[in-house]
């Protein structure tokens, strides 16, 4: 495993907009001409349990997209202070000769975050062909001193281009790999009085967005 050096974001004097940012197909000049095939996707963890509400899934390859409708952390309420979701997701129908790896993925919700408190976001990835071969990235989020967040955010989480994990090599049978990503939010505070919140807004859920990058091989 690794770890890709963490990001912490500050919100002293920019707005959510400003971390969004578009979904591109990465590399499409080296992309394959037909991607692989979503055999199945499916969930796991207290984040997404398997009863819970139904995942919206979006977008195709080049706008992959999720909805969590249960990922609720707080720390100081009825939530749990560290939440987690992991998708697995079955890749087949691949072509020859290819791989393809994540490389970004973009994390909203809606925040609420008094000045005492920490959001770690940790997001991990891996095949489970080759279950070692992981990395991590980390992000953090802070309120500015005296101020308390209230908002929808988007966090933007990237993984360097000789970090990211690449599915084995698709051979003639198409098989590309089955894609593992676990997404974990902890609060963490030395004021036990303290609040904080992030999980769906008043008209959404928590989602993910994700970005893809190739290689020949």
């Amino acid at each position: 495993m690794h770890f890709v050096s963490p990001l912490t974001l500050f919100f002293a004097a920019c707005s959510a907009t400003t971390l969004q940012k578009l979904i591109t197909l990465a590399d499409t000049l080296e992309a394959p001409f037909s991607p692989p095939t979503i055999k199945t996707i499916s969930f796991s963890g207290n984040g997404c349990p398997q009863d819970g509400g139904r995942k919206q899934i979006s977008g195709g390859w080049e706008h992959f997209a999720f909805t969590l409708p249960d990922f609720a952390a707080s720390y100081g309420g009825s939530k749990p202070k560290t939440v987690n979701c992991q998708a697995h997701m079955n890749l087949v129908e691949g072509e020859s000769g290819w791989q393809v790896a994540v490389k970004d993925i973009w994390t909203k919700g809606h925040l609420e975050l008094e000045p005492d408190v920490k959001l770690t976001q940790f997001i991990t990835t891996y095949y489970s062909q080759d279950a070692a071969n992981t990395v991590s990235t980390v992000q953090t989020v802070t309120s500015p001193p005296n101020s308390t967040l209230s908002r929808d955010i988007t966090i933007h989480s990237s993984i360097p281009n000789e970090s990211v994990v690449w599915s084995p090599c698709t051979g003639l049978d198409g098989n590309v790999g089955l894609l593992n990503v676990n997404f974990r939010i902890a609060f963490t505070s030395t004021n036990t009085n303290s609040y904080a919140y992030f999980g769906g807004g008043k008209n959404s859920s928590v989602s993910e967005r994700w970005n893809w990058t190739w290689r020949r091989c």
